[in-house]
């Protein structure tokens, strides 16, 4: 941030401090995040202002996208817009920052976004894929061959997730039973994520067309499926929802998109 503004760090953290006094509130890390202690409602009144001014004055946006879809999407970074770290590990962060107006649009991982009745975010339907149950080569699960199931693809531990990170993911694959290992990880970490699945030989990963690539030793694909289709929304809130900025972004998407599709018959274009 201090890079950013041209500033040393100490003046930003004065600026903060002061800001905090002002609003009355407090700042404190909890599990690596900073969250803000006290009422918020006069805060959140002014970054409502602060985004209806970025939009309406054509200011540049910011933009968040799961560890996946950032890198792929959303870089270089679309015109008039501003991306984030790309590192969030859960579902229920981004969302709030989105309904608070603290991040413009959120490129967030289906079926994990809101119902199409929410009345403050509209979602954009981009993609369709299918969800992998990955392995290491010589993993015992493959000697069984077509004759397994998710029934012994639940007897092996599961790639961690936070508890409740993606909610409608981890009901069916609760369901499944293979939701078996919690991780206590709150942001994205490509060493801990990607290494967990490599030095761990009987893990049973998770994969798709689009994070396939990202593994860095070489995975087998089981015959078994979870009964899920996956993929990826761009999130907005309603107010902006057919703003040019938000058409713009959405069609720099699905250029950057449809090449990808091309070369993955199991990865489908929705809009």
């Amino acid at each position: 941030m201090a890079q950013r503004y041209g500033v040393n760090q100490s003046t930003i953290s004065r600026s903060v401090r002061s800001a905090l006094g002002i609003l009355g509130l407090e700042a404190r890390k909890i599990k690596g995040e900073w969250v803000l202690l006290g009422d918020t409602s006069f805060l959140d009144l002014e970054r409502q202002v602060h985004q209806l001014w970025r939009w309406n004055e054509q200011q540049p946006l910011r933009l968040e996208a799961q560890h996946w879809s950032g890198p792929l999407f959303c870089l270089p970074a679309p015109a008039g817009w501003i991306t984030g770290n790309f590192d969030f590990l859960d579902y229920q962060r981004p969302i709030e920052l989105l309904r608070k107006g603290i991040i413009d649009a959120w490129v967030a991982s289906y079926p994990d976004i809101p119902d199409k009745d929410d009345d403050e975010v509209g979602s954009i339907l981009l993609n369709r894929m299918p969800m992998y149950l990955v392995v290491s080569e010589g993993h015992p699960l493959l000697q069984l061959g077509d004759a397994m199931t998710m029934a012994d693809v639940a007897e092996y531990p599961s790639l961690p997730l936070p508890e409740g990170a993606f909610p409608k993911f981890q009901a069916i694959a609760s369901a499944c039973g293979i939701w078996n290992n919690e991780a206590k990880l709150t942001r994205f970490n490509r060493e801990y994520w990607y290494g967990r699945m490599d030095d761990d030989d009987l893990l049973v990963g998770y994969a798709t067309p689009l994070t396939f690539g990202f593994l860095q030793k070489t995975k087998v694909i089981l015959p078994v499926r979870l009964p899920i289709t996956v993929g990826d929304a761009l999130l907005v809130r309603r107010p902006f929802l057919e703003a040019p900025q938000t058409r713009e972004l959405l069609e720099t998407l699905l250029q950057r998109i449809r090449p990808l599709v091309e070369r993955d018959p199991e990865l489908k274009l929705i809009t």
